[in-house]
């Protein structure tokens, strides 16, 4: 027998009889009033309805977080956010555009300044915030009421500066990988900017020093093609200098594994003759990503370990 509300038959369980004992009634949230009162009483709107109506019809609270100032604009689970506020009284309909002018009068800023984010999302104007949901884990808009970021204005150009995945920048926490992927780092910079400021503010991001830095360039100065890459291999260069300001899409970032002479760097643990050699002082490699585990410094966590196997855990939680 199908299971119906409407008819009352079909419920086999508890959890499906307490259902019809709960909605065997029209559900709506009017209060009815008495019949025998005066017609222009029988129109008094009941205030608490009322409000309840008005707020049904409003967002809660939408969380606006503020990104550190500085050159680096780059949205991730690393960025700093020294303020955030919660605005009210927000529709579902209302536009973006609503709600940067509604933030600029709380925090009386510039509307230039208040440029909305949601996750690493640009967002127009014109868009709903409604819009800004998707009931989908991991996109980054998964949250409702959605939740945004403010970027203040671009003093410079932006420029994107993409990193491959590379034990250098994986995370670990006690023996245990948490993060390997590629970062898509974007910095406010200037046409003066020269090529070593522009790597100091990658190593300040990644950890990995300036001087084992190699920047190639994609430029496209036509959208016929596909464009070329060039190496920036001049620090005293500036941005300008290799028209990166006018036809730069990216730039690429690889770490040098030789030096000046030609020579291998040994910036990580290695075995020889004499035995095994730990990581140098100042090493940024982690030191848990390294695969041999029969070193003498290898972590007592086995990463390939699942963190708890079902049967042990019956097993005592039946003991």
């Amino acid at each position: 027998m199908a299971f119906s509300f409407t008819e009352g038959r079909g419920a086999d369980d508890e959890a499906q009889k307490a259902l019809l004992e709960k909605f065997k009634e029209p559900q709506h949230f009017m209060t009815p009033k008495d019949p025998k009162l005066l017609p222009e009483k029988m129109l008094d709107v009941d205030s608490r309805q009322l409000e309840s109506a008005k707020e049904a019809e409003l967002i809660k609270g939408v969380r606006v977080r503020f990104l550190e100032a500085g050159q680096d604009r780059t949205i991730d689970s690393k960025a700093q956010y020294p303020k955030a506020i919660e605005v009210t009284g927000m529709s579902a309909q209302a536009s973006v555009f609503d709600l940067r002018k509604k933030v600029a009068a709380m925090e009386d800023m510039p509307l230039e300044d208040i440029n909305l984010f949601a996750a690493e999302s640009v967002l127009s104007d014109d868009v709903a915030l409604h819009e800004v949901y998707m009931d989908w884990m991991g996109s980054g808009i998964d949250d409702w009421p959605p939740r945004f970021i403010v970027k203040p204005r671009v003093k410079g150009f932006e420029i994107h500066v993409s990193v491959k995945p590379m034990r250098d920048t994986s995370d670990w926490d006690k023996g245990r990988l948490m993060s390997y992927q590629e970062q898509n780092l974007i910095f406010d910079v200037m046409p003066t900017t020269k090529v070593k400021d522009l790597k100091f503010l990658i190593a300040g991001r990644i950890g990995i020093p300036a001087s084992r830095h190699q920047l190639s360039a994609h430029i496209r100065r036509s959208l016929h093609n596909l464009g070329e890459y060039i190496d920036l291999d001049d620090d005293e260069k500036t941005l300008a200098d290799y028209e990166l300001d006018k036809y730069c899409v990216c730039i690429r970032f690889e770490k040098a594994h030789f030096d000046a002479n030609g020579d291998y760097i040994f910036d990580d643990a290695f075995y020889d003759e004499k035995g095994y050699h730990p990581q140098p002082a100042g090493c940024w490699i982690p030191q848990d990503s390294i695969a041999d585990r029969r070193r003498p410094d290898a972590n007592t966590v086995d990463p390939n370990q699942p963190l708890s196997i079902v049967s042990d855990r019956r097993a005592a939680e039946r003991g």
